[in-house]
Formats: C-alpha cells, sequence, structure tokens
C-alpha cells in the first residue's frame, strides 16, 4: 500500500485479532527508515478498511522525524526525569 509517496506492507496477524503490522517497503527519501514500522489493533477485533490502514499511516508518518527516519522523543518528556 502506497501513501504519500511511501511504500507499506500491511500484514494481518492472524494470532492476534484484529492486528495488523506496517513496515516501510519503500521510501523516496526524506520519510521513515526501510523496514522501520508499527503495529495498530483494533479494540472490536475487526478488519480494517483501506481508508482506516490510511489513517493509520498518515498518522504515523506525521510524527516521523523527515531528517533520522524514526519517531524522536520529545526533549520536554526527557527533562522531567532528571
Amino acid at each position: 500500500m502506497t501513501v504519500d509517496g511511501v511504500d507499506f506492507s500491511v500484514a494481518y496477524d492472524v494470532s492476534q485479532p484484529g492486528a495488523y503490522h506496517y513496515t516501510v517497503a519503500a521510501t523516496a527519501g526524506g520519510g521513515p527508515a526501510l523496514k522501520y514500522g508499527f503495529t495498530s489493533r483494533r479494540s472490536d477485533y475487526g478488519k480494517s478498511t483501506t481508508a482506516e490502514h490510511i489513517e493509520a499511516i498518515r498518522t504515523f508518518l506525521s510524527a516521523v522525524d523527515p531528517v533520522t527516519g524514526y519517531i524522536e522523543d520529545d526533549q520536554s518528556e526527557d527533562d522531567s526525569w532528571s
């Protein structure tokens, strides 16, 4: 599935009803690192629609730092531990 120029593999996990594993398969650069991804699970254990997959991927992409290709920790949260 391609969303905003980034190719993802989307795999339904039969061992976890309602869970999908999203993995970056290809990118043009300036996005998430290859093989980086996330897992999403529906609380109703149902299967997601294409629109729901796109929304989940866009939410993930919006959190990825385009320079590093990864989701960065919030520095303000790190300061609270000192």
